[in-house]
């Protein structure tokens, strides 16, 4: 079940991001540091902040921004699913909800970054639909490559 974050959410969030260690090694952060980002993240008015749960543990969190200020697109800024579970095939069914009940309502071309050295998610990001765009450098300075996936809507 997707539904969207509130702040009596808060300690939960910071006990799965605390669990996300891979994660935070990628972003080159100790998990403290992951975990105060997201949650800061996560309460910042303009994006869609999401808690997928199972078994009323949370498995995933996303935080979408409906609409870019410079591109007018919706970007995926971030997307993690408890790295216990990856391999099972729960991120792609998850994706593909938050797909549908989140972004194709909205937009028709959605971006997301990928940190260069993340191959892994690069190539689930490619799995889902998502092509190279350009290097570019998030707003806290962290370089990523910007993929993205554009619907064709029949008419």
């Amino acid at each position: 079940m997707i539904r969207p974050y509130t702040a009596e959410d808060r300690q939960e969030l910071q006990r799965f991001l605390m669990n996300q260690r891979t994660f935070a090694r990628l972003n080159e952060q100790t998990v403290e540091m992951f975990r105060d980002e997201n949650v800061t993240d996560f309460e910042e008015e303009g994006t869609i902040s999401l808690i997928f749960r199972e078994e009323e543990q949370i498995v995933a969190i996303a935080d979408l921004l409906k609409k870019h200020p410079i591109d007018g697109s919706l970007w995926l800024g971030l997307f993690v699913v408890e790295e216990s579970l990856h391999g099972t095939g729960l991120a792609q069914t998850l994706y593909e909800q938050l797909e549908d009940q989140y972004m194709r309502p909205y937009q028709t071309e959605f971006r997301l970054g990928v940190l260069p050295h993340n191959e892994r998610a690069r190539r689930f990001w490619e799995r889902n639909g998502y092509v190279y765009e350009k290097d570019s450098v998030t707003n806290k300075g962290t370089r990523v490559h910007v993929l993205k996936k554009r619907l064709i809507r029949p008419e």
